[in-house]
């Protein structure tokens, strides 16, 4: 069966099976993705928008969002209760008529360029004078909800067609925001130590020894690893003399490239790159080769592997670690290899260095807006800032506003129970939270599982893309053509 066909056929085989109250979804056969299984049970029930919100928030997804060209019309079906076929009917329309006018909007950064003048300039556009965000997402579901009528939903794409995104716009807006926060506050950091420099230079002028010239700017550049390339300004400031000023390195600053590579790097070393790290590497990190390991290690790890059962019987336990020894002598094998493919092959060694880069290019995505941020991801990058940089109190990462951001962005409040939220909510409280961090790592680490953290943005991807891929368009057929 074709993707286009499968949320259709979704739609009609739920509605069938929900005719059985004893039938559960979580039994069923879901071909599709998660999030398009609970749409498509919305169609199957006639669950009002109230309701779908609810299942998506309970499952751990993203509640439908206003400024979605398709999400739009899913909002004022569900809030409308319209049947699957009426919604496609609705949805064909309004596709066919302002589906051009959304390829052609405007871009934040023209040609992927990610300057900081455009940063901030993005951030401002969607903000109010306190970089606050604007209520607009909450605005347009309330028009579409308070629509009378079909034309009324059209009078509101008219009026609204400039406010489509092709992602969550809102939860991209605070990634860029607390982005431009962090980057603004490096930046700044060096502007200040160029005015000292100048100072400096002022009072003792030739005195200075060479090294200590521009000791103070080039400490701070240092800190600007994410802009790209800075040569010009670390050769200006070892001069004594005929230096740029300040006005002119503030041009040159301002509109040198991000790199989300840089800040990924950035991220990533921040929490010593168990972002980047499975656990079969840093458990040889943190515990060294496996004969130094604790015995009930070694026997969590070897149940973890499938090597014995939890609570393995005699002569079980002598077989289970001995696999060990052969598993840490062939993962070392593993990493030798990978060394020597490196020495031997640079154009080899440039794809292994591309296979550790997908975070860089999650993080442009983020930014440009073309793929969704999840939730994780800009938990943890809040996180991140939050720690960094020091805030104003109407920015600052509290749990309170941790939530308000959250609920914002239609993802799901922190709960306290096990898992990423637990850390989460201990890192935000904590007065040590790097001991937070290693706690959890040591704990997921002795479990033979990967840290939260790791590859954290993999569940990332665009909501709109995925939903084109499953959606039946119906076209109007020619002359002899069949379905």
């Amino acid at each position: 069966m074709k993707k286009d066909d499968l949320f259709e056929e979704m739609v009609t085989n739920l509605t069938l099976n929900f005719m059985d109250e004893d039938f559960d979804i979580e039994n069923a056969n879901i071909l599709l993705p998660g999030r398009l299984a609970v749409l498509a049970e919305g169609f199957a029930r006639n669950l009002t928008l109230e309701k779908v919100n609810e299942r998506l928030e309970d499952e751990g997804y993203e509640t439908l969002y206003a400024r979605s060209f398709y999400e739009a019309g899913l909002i004022y079906a569900f809030s409308h209760q319209l049947s699957y076929d009426r919604w496609m009917e609705l949805y064909q329309k309004y596709m066919e008529k302002y589906t051009e006018q959304a390829k052609s909007k405007k871009q934040s950064f023209p040609k992927g360029k990610i300057t900081l003048k455009n940063l901030e300039k993005y951030v401002r556009e969607n903000s109010s004078e306190q970089l606050e965000t604007e209520m607009l997402t909450s605005f347009m579901e309330r028009e579409i909800i308070d629509s009378q009528s079909e034309e009324d939903f059209f009078h509101f794409m008219d009026r609204n067609a400039e406010n489509f995104s092709a992602v969550r716009e809102k939860a991209r807006y605070y990634f860029c925001k607390y982005l431009y926060l962090y980057i603004r506050q490096k930046i700044d950091s060096y502007y200040e130590s160029c005015e000292k420099s100048e100072a400096l230079l002022r009072q003792y002028g030739s005195a200075l020894e060479k090294e200590e010239r521009g000791y103070l700017e080039l400490h701070a550049l240092e800190e600007l690893n994410f802009l790209k390339p800075l040569t010009a300004l670390k050769k200006d400031a070892a001069k004594s003399r005929n230096r740029m000023p300040l006005e002119e390195k503030k041009e040159l600053v301002e509109n040198t490239a991000i790199t989300p590579g840089g800040v990924f790097d950035e991220f990533n070393y921040f929490y010593f790159g168990y972002v980047s790290v499975d656990w079969m590497e840093l458990i040889f990190e943190l515990y060294g080769s496996v004969e130094d390991w604790p015995d009930n290690l070694k026997l969590r790890i070897a149940h973890a592997l499938g090597y014995c059962s939890a609570h393995p019987v005699a002569g079980e336990e002598q077989k289970a670690l001995k696999r060990l020894k052969q598993w840490e002598q062939e993962e070392l094998e593993k990493e030798e290899e990978k060394d020597r493919e490196y020495e031997r092959d640079e154009k080899k060694a440039a794809k292994l260095y591309q296979r550790g880069r997908s975070g860089e290019d999650f993080f442009r995505d983020f930014i440009t807006g073309k793929r969704d941020i999840n939730r994780e991801t800009l938990i943890s990058f809040l996180l991140f800032v939050k720690t960094k940089i020091t805030m104003e109190d109407d920015n600052k990462i509290t749990m309170m506003r941790m939530n308000r951001i959250l609920s914002n962005c239609g993802f799901s409040q922190l709960s306290p129970g096990a898992g990423f939220d637990r850390f989460v909510i201990e890192f935000l409280r904590s007065q040590d939270p790097f001991s937070v961090l290693e706690s959890h790592v040591d704990k997921k680490v002795g479990e033979g599982e990967n840290f939260y953290l790791y590859k954290v943005y993999k569940g990332a991807y665009c909501h709109q893309d995925e939903l084109a891929k499953y959606l039946r368009i119906r076209k109007k057929e020619d002359p002899g053509e069949q379905d």
